[in-house]
């Protein structure tokens, strides 16, 4: 489970870098790009672009110890010597932990860069944002008891 669990962190740090760099790119490449490097404009550019793409390179960086914390033991490299055997058989558990931990760093990463980006530049908070990071924040550090309600939903007579 734990080479899945680092293949599946590496692109969604892939996915956050290259939909953020994708995103901003026809920006750059216009004919206004100077203005995003105006006073104004340049807090709101480094928080939502470089939150996100500075997310997105530490997970693909750091992918084998993110999947050693989630799974538990090994040396979290991700090359398959862990000094455990090998179990071909995925628990659902394990999935649910796993896909909850990965939606929760994808919301925190995507929501952190609005939430600062708004801040910087009226000195509002969105509150929308600041719920759906504080939401993450659960979905990342409680993946075992969310596995635990999915495994009473599931067997529940």
């Amino acid at each position: 489970m734990k080479p899945f669990s680092i293949l599946l962190i590496r692109l969604l740090g892939l996915y956050l870098f290259l939909k953020t760099l994708l995103a901003i790119l026809p920006a750059l490449l216009g004919s206004n790009a100077a203005e995003l490097w105006s006073g104004e404009l340049l807090p709101v550019l480094l928080a939502t672009v470089g939150v996100p793409a500075v997310g997105g390179l530490l997970l693909w960086c750091f992918a084998g110890r993110l999947a050693s914390r989630l799974h538990g033991g090994g040396d979290g490299d991700g090359d398959g010597n862990d000094g455990a055997k090998v179990d071909a058989h995925i628990r659902d558990d394990d999935l649910v932990r796993a896909g909850t931990f990965l939606i929760g760093v994808y919301l925190l990463v995507r929501h952190t860069g609005t939430l600062v980006g708004m801040y910087a530049t009226s000195g509002g908070v969105a509150y929308g944002d600041l719920i759906v990071v504080v939401a993450s924040l659960g979905m990342i550090l409680g993946g075992r008891k969310l596995a635990v309600v999915y495994r009473r939903i599931k067997y529940c007579p």
